[in-house]
């Protein structure tokens, strides 16, 4: 947890720092407006929300991070409430742009924003509570939850998210990546990819005996398979298939937006996750933590001191399956 508090800090005190800047370039430069305005006709449309930009945002920001930073009683609602301010222009400037049809590139700013308050905040109020175990089960139903998972989570993160974000770089007038076999071999490392995500999700689900998530996670620990190479293979796979997305449609807001997922998971989740890990797993997952890369795959698969070949088991960790 402390280290998702030292990334809230820093985050929320870049944003309130940038909320300043950005007010103060819109001042002083007046074709830097013309790309925020969100009526042609009146620069009042943009500056209405000066005050209660620079009081929620800006101030709100730089003490909520001071508040998280010394551990205050009040940090958790700090961060709320500039969550719940982010959200509310964020939504409003959407809704007026979609009438417009003008300050794509506000929205561009403000959604991202109010996505890395709101994961910040759940992540410092709720991290210790995020993680249950799956329930006993078959592995038939077990395995068929993390497919309707991978299903539902695939078709919004990898299908409508880059679409949406096709949209908005039509707006802006974003130039597309265009070369020959373009769509073919982004197909193709889609494919590949998307099959080390399924090995992983398959193996967390018939050996670990839960969904890969946190709220329905493994009981066991999982160290075999695609996880004797790399410790976190669908955080990979899920990287890697937004990248092939972003290479099928050519769109560089998609590549932006698969290193912001990767960012988020890194600085988040991945901090909350090990920390659960280690506390059900001890020393097992901290040597194998310290032996297998979180996101660079080794070519040796890892090997459990005292079984006989790296069958790694789940339910034994020091055993085979």
């Amino acid at each position: 947890m402390q280290k998702v508090r030292r990334a809230t800090t820093i985050y929320f005190l870049i944003q309130g720092v940038a909320v300043f800047a950005w007010w103060a370039g819109l001042y002083f430069d007046s074709h830097m407006r013309d790309w925020f305005l969100l009526d042609v006709r009146y620069s009042t449309s943009l500056f209405a929300f000066a005050l209660a930009d620079l009081g929620f945002l800006g101030i709100g920001s730089i003490i909520a991070a001071w508040l998280v930073h010394t551990r205050s009683n009040l940090d958790h609602i700090s961060i709320w409430a500039v969550t719940g301010a982010m959200s509310y222009a964020a939504v409003y400037s959407f809704t007026y742009t979609l009438l417009s049809d003008r300050g794509w590139l506000g929205v561009l700013l403000m959604m991202p924003a109010m996505i890395w308050c709101g994961v910040f905040a759940v992540g410092l109020t709720f991290g210790g509570d995020m993680f249950r175990e799956s329930r006993e089960g078959s592995s038939e139903w077990i395995i068929t939850k993390t497919l309707i998972q991978i299903v539902v989570l695939w078709s919004v993160i990898l299908g409508l998210i880059p679409y949406l974000l096709t949209l908005i770089e039509n707006k802006l007038g974003v130039e597309r990546l265009s070369f020959q076999y373009q769509r073919p071999i982004g197909t193709g490392v889609f494919i590949l990819i998307s099959c080390l995500g399924l090995w992983a999700g398959y193996v967390m689900s018939r050996f670990g005996r839960g969904t890969p998530l946190p709220l329905d996670h493994a009981p066991h620990l999982v160290i075999r398979g695609p996880y004797k190479y790399v410790r976190n293979p669908m955080a990979v796979s899920g990287i890697g298939q937004c990248l092939a997305v972003a290479l099928f449609l050519g769109s560089p807001l998609t590549v932006v937006y698969a290193f912001m997922g990767s960012f988020i998971w890194q600085l988040i989740f991945r901090p909350l996750e090990e920390d659960d890990l280690e506390v059900r797993f001890g020393t097992v997952f901290r040597k194998y933590m310290e032996n297998v890369r979180c996101w660079i795959p080794h070519l040796k698969p890892y090997q459990i001191d005292g079984t006989a070949d790296s069958s790694n088991s789940v339910v034994s960790p020091l055993g085979r399956m």
